[in-house]
């Protein structure tokens, strides 16, 4: 699984926010440097989610316009959970195994990622519980811990004190799955973490229950809610992300320009049509694979320069993870600022969204520099020793 000679272009050195994640172009490069089109992915991806958590509702029956709009795309933004897997899945195989001349020592890998992930995670938990959503201390500990907590509600598992923190849940599941994949096979952890998935996925669904499922709203009723989480099919979503940056590394010399549009051109079809066509509940098959296709298609044409990614794209997705963790905070305590609105109001509709998205912007920006950074920073620091 190693890859081929880095394309002419030149690599530039990724931010300081983002340099453990980003994808390089060059297996030589003194520094990790980043594919601007993931960046942008994940803040498009970000943004997309507070749109649909904001709840923001257009239409009435002068506007059949605006409320297929609000149905069948502003009500599809979970979307982005989606997209954020398979990047994550992409990420991660990327920089600890495919853009290195050795992989990424385990306890090194997961400090990192623990010190990115955590410090962000837990600010905004104890801040969303003290001021909107008090929990039991049970319920704070496991949300604090990444632990589900309910065989029930798939694929959720139950809601941590900080609601989005369901999907770090899975995240962590796939951080120590690859952990498990670099102690035991180094360079070829793909391999094990592609064997874990297959066990957990198929292997025990089937001996367990004779059955398979294919939809992530479904899954299966395991006695542990860890379990039930590990055999979900969403998890299958990081192995899309790992099998895109595999072939990425074997066959991106051979990209095109007239290929790589053409990819693109599927990938944002595919994931446009996804929406209005696919149900609104999760599903590997009309959500997952739509959002592989498109991540394919951005990243191909940014290797061949038919793609230029605007800059303030690329410092939404700096701000991604912040913006996701406090837009929830940001718009519950608008609510319960502001009066119900209808979907005919669609002047204040507009107005507590921009409102919502201000002022989540501007939280994050904080969050970002006062918490993340410096969390980022010490993993590295504690990585090296």
């Amino acid at each position: 699984m190693t890859g081929t000679p880095a394309p002419p272009r030149a690599a530039r050195p990724a931010s300081s926010s983002r340099a453990a994640d980003a994808p390089a172009t060059s297996r030589t490069s003194p520094a990790i440097a980043r594919l601007d089109s993931i960046q942008a992915l994940r803040g498009l991806a970000a943004a997309f989610v507070v749109v649909y958590h904001s709840g923001l509702a257009l239409g009435g029956a002068d506007a059949p316009v605006l409320g297929w709009l609000t149905t069948n795309v502003i009500k599809r933004g979970h979307v982005g959970v989606d997209v954020f897997f398979v990047i994550s899945g992409f990420i991660i195989a990327w920089v600890a195994v495919l853009a290195r001349p050795r992989p990424e020592r385990p306890l090194s890998f997961l400090v990192r990622r623990a010190f990115r992930l955590a410090p962000p995670y837990w600010a905004m938990s104890v801040l969303h519980a003290l001021l909107l959503n008090p929990v039991t201390p049970a319920l704070f500990a496991a949300s604090l811990a990444f632990l589900p907590t309910t065989t029930a509600h798939a694929p959720y598992y139950g809601y941590p004190a900080l609601y989005v923190g369901w999907s770090l849940n899975y995240e962590i599941a796939f951080y120590a799955a690859f952990a498990l994949g670099l102690l035991l096979a180094g360079r070829r952890a793909l391999w094990v973490v592609l064997a874990l998935f297959a066990l957990s996925t198929l292997v025990l669904p089937w001996w367990r229950f004779g059955t398979l499922v294919g939809d992530p709203a479904q899954g299966y009723p395991f006695a542990s809610p860890w379990l039930a989480m590990a055999s979900n099919p969403l998890v299958l979503e990081f192995l899309l992300g790992c099998l895109l940056a595999w072939a990425y590394a074997r066959w991106r010399h051979l990209l095109t320009p007239p290929v790589a549009l053409a990819m693109l051109a599927t990938g944002c079809a595919a994931f446009a049509l996804s929406l209005p066509l696919v149900g609104p509940d999760f599903s590997l098959a009309g959500r997952g694979v739509p959002a592989a296709l498109l991540l394919a298609g951005a990243v191909a044409a940014e290797h061949t320069g038919m793609l230029r990614v605007p800059r303030a794209l690329v410092w939404l997705g700096e701000l991604s993870y912040a913006l996701y963790l406090v837009h929830p905070t940001v718009i519950e305590g608008v609510k319960r600022l502001m009066p119900e609105l209808t979907p005919d109001q669609t002047g204040l509709q507009l107005l507590r969204f921009a409102i919502d998205a201000g002022l989540a912007l501007g939280l994050a920006l904080l969050l970002h520099r006062w918490v993340e950074l410096p969390g980022i920073a010490a993993g590295r620091r504690l990585a090296r020793q």
